[in-house]
């Protein structure tokens, strides 16, 4: 599912003449929507479900808008950009809906010894599956572009990723979960180390600086440099290459040198992507700068994830997971709307007028990355710990009168 609609979801938004703002929105407000959602869930939660139980129904409701996205496309303009944009907010709303209590039922059943190296497997296999899938379309669509396709290309493309994330299904039913329950929570008060705040804030910066200019990549290729669906195809297999070939390398590293330590290589590597795209054009430069950018997102998402789940602990991590994922999504959409209207308004330095985007994004990336390492070395020299010098935040008022 994953490969099908990533690779082309873009595409199917130019195709219905989406403006700039609406594929930003695509990237960022299924995020927002269900961060907001996680913070909220342990007061809404029934008391005795265990977390399989909410999962897989996130997951019927993801396998049945990625299906209606296929259809709206049939809808006269502007209603079928209208309703392509609303489906596909939807099916990202509904697959990270519960994506925290998926991360907290992971983290008990991988130790945190290997949790390093199982999921650079886990990622790898995956990666591969989609590698497959988006080649083997890519091919059978070498001959169109984002101006020659006909809908029912995007059609057939979504109702088969609906069809597999059903499959997906029936093995998360069989998946083993812990015995323990979810707890309602009457309110949201969680004691939060300096060092969960900085990591916290770091990340959101530095996912929210990649939003920046993240959804414009895939229309630079398919809108400005005019690839087919073949090289447009290669181009996300190259960095899905790079993912496969580093994600043990990466896991080792994360389990040998700890989570801190890759997270901030790889989180340096993922800074400068952008660069190489402010002077290549060419099919093939842009195959091997993606290679690099697969490189580099393959270690600082299995590291970002394994810190996140490392650092939040056992006790509440759910609700913890949950608000660091609530601040990722709410920095997400701001800096992804601030993208879409400066995609049409930045000043043309480079050929193109989104390369200037692609610089912006990179100087943020940068500035968190440094702002990062300078706070946790500083709580390094102060000696704070991790489970000390807590504070208090309050996420919601105690008093149902407030």
């Amino acid at each position: 599912m994953f490969g099908l609609v990533e690779t082309f979801a873009v595409a199917a938004a130019l195709k219905v003449k989406a403006p700039p703002m609406a594929i930003a929105v695509m990237g960022s407000l299924p995020m927002l929507a269900a961060s907001v959602f996680q913070v909220l869930l342990p007061l809404i939660v029934n008391p005795g479900r265990q977390r399989k139980y909410y999962v897989v129904r996130s997951i019927v409701l993801q396998a049945f808008f990625i299906a209606c996205a296929g259809l709206t496309g049939l809808l006269p303009h502007p209603w079928n950009a209208a309703g392509f944009i609303a489906a596909y907010v939807l099916y990202g709303f509904s697959g990270q809906s519960m994506s925290t209590l998926w991360m907290a039922w992971m983290g008990d059943l991988i130790p945190d010894p290997v949790r390093g190296r199982h999921f650079a497997w886990r990622n790898r296999f995956f990666s591969l599956i989609s590698l497959v899938f988006s080649l083997s379309v890519g091919l059978l669509a070498r001959k169109y572009t984002a101006d020659t396709t006909p809908w029912v290309f995007f059609t057939a493309i979504f109702s088969i990723a609906s069809l597999f994330r059903i499959g997906s299904l029936f093995a998360m039913r069989r998946q083993y979960e812990p015995s323990a329950k979810i707890q309602r929570a009457k309110s949201i008060s969680i004691r939060l180390s300096r060092r969960f705040l900085t990591f916290a804030f770091a990340t959101a910066l530095f996912q929210g600086a990649a939003n920046f200019s993240g959804p414009f990549f895939n229309v630079w290729f398919l809108r400005d440099l005019k690839f087919d669906y073949l090289t447009f195809a290669i181009v996300g297999a190259f960095g899905t290459i790079g993912t496969i070939v580093t994600l043990p390398m990466w896991g080792r590293l994360i389990d040998r040198l700890g989570t801190r330590t890759a997270f901030q290589i790889s989180g340096f590597m993922a800074a400068v992507i952008p660069i190489p795209y402010l002077f290549v054009s060419a099919p093939w430069a842009i195959w091997i700068t993606n290679c690099y950018s697969g490189i580099a997102w393959a270690g600082f998402n299995i590291s970002n994830f394994s810190y996140l789940l490392h650092i939040s602990g056992r006790e509440k991590s759910e609700r913890i997971i949950s608000l660091s994922v609530a601040l990722t999504g709410v920095t997400i959409f701001i800096f992804s709307l601030m993208g879409g209207w400066c995609a049409t308004h930045v000043p043309t330095i480079f050929k193109w007028q989104l390369q200037t985007l692609f610089l912006i994004s990179c100087i943020l990336r940068l500035v968190a990355m440094f702002s990062f390492r300078l706070l946790t070395n500083y709580q390094d020299r102060t000696g704070e710990e991790s489970g000390r010098a807590t504070q208090m935040l309050e996420v919601l008022p105690k008093s149902k009168n407030a």
